[in-house]
């Protein structure tokens, strides 16, 4: 794999423990949610069992720190940002992923309290940076992008914004990553969130640069979109490279509540199943929902 684009990469120190906590009248809901085949998992209880051998990721856009706020504000101070990226990290440490994808993640805005969210995360959570690409930059004000947090071996690293974009740009970002005897091809991706028509230039960028990629291949993040809407670049990417979705004509439970829709996804190769797919309904991480997958690579 060759570096795409602009890529930064923090080693963080160890740190954190494992949080329980319990809502047991809402086990009813994550039940009912079980038998769909596309499960919600209510947030606030003990971590998600999970098979020996298999490999776990989560999504989260991490709305730039702010939570469930409205809007965001430089007129926070750093300490507010950090509070709720903190809750993030009790969430990671509970759930125990192996690989996390950010969307969303803050490398340091004047509007997110000026200091490293994905560093931060990482400390607490107790995993390592793989890589951040800040694709939105602006001196002194703006530095963001996507990001890819795990506990694995990277052997190679890279990431980019995407040509075609909005008023905002989108991108991503890429690794190859070992686990025990596995070896995979990570991508923590955002999509435009106003254009069908750029979405859908973006997933094609997106294909031919992980065409050249060694598989198998897990591909996370905010598409902002569904499987079925109308030229649905969840699909497209899916049929350029062969990969498939848990459930997707599912919609219960979003991950985008305030619309009711899914647009956050695990998208795998062939080479990879899935054996778990959780959506934590109950965190308060963010607008957006956090979505974890259990694969098994075959």
């Amino acid at each position: 794999m060759r570096p795409i684009g602009s890529v930064c990469c923090v080693p963080t120190e160890a740190l954190g423990t494992r949080v329980v906590t319990r809502r047991a009248f809402l086990h009813g809901a994550a039940g009912l949610a079980l038998t769909t085949g596309c499960a919600a998992y209510i947030g606030r209880g003990p971590g998600l069992e999970r098979e020996d051998g298999v490999v776990r990721v989560l999504t989260l856009n991490l709305a730039h720190g702010r939570a469930r706020a409205w809007t965001q504000s430089s007129a926070r101070g750093g300490d507010w940002y950090r509070r709720n990226l903190d809750v993030v990290a009790r969430m990671l440490r509970r759930e125990r992923p192996d690989i996390v994808a950010l969307q969303e993640a803050e490398l340091g805005s004047r509007w997110a309290g000026m200091f490293d969210h994905v560093a931060y995360l990482a400390e607490k959570a107790d995993l390592d940076v793989v890589a951040a690409t800040p694709f939105v930059r602006v001196d002194g004000r703006f530095r963001y992008g996507t990001a890819l947090l795990a506990d694995a071996e990277v052997l190679a690293r890279g990431g980019a914004g995407f040509r075609a974009h909005g008023r905002w740009a989108k991108g991503y970002t890429l690794a190859r990553l070992r686990l025990a005897s596995v070896e995979l091809t990570v991508v923590s991706l955002h999509l435009d969130h106003a254009s069908a028509a750029v979405r859908h230039r973006q997933v094609v960028e997106l294909a031919e640069a992980l065409a050249r990629e060694p598989r198998p291949y897990v591909v996370l993040g905010d598409f902002n979109a569904t499987w079925d809407s109308a030229n649905s670049p969840v699909r497209e990417l899916a049929r350029r490279l062969g990969l498939r979705a848990h459930a997707p004509e599912r919609r219960y439970p979003s991950t985008y509540p305030l619309l009711r829709r899914r647009l956050d996804w695990v998208l795998v190769s062939p080479d990879a199943e899935f054996v778990g797919h959780h959506v934590l309904a109950d965190d308060h991480l963010s607008d957006h929902r956090a979505v974890i997958a259990d694969l098994r690579v075959v």
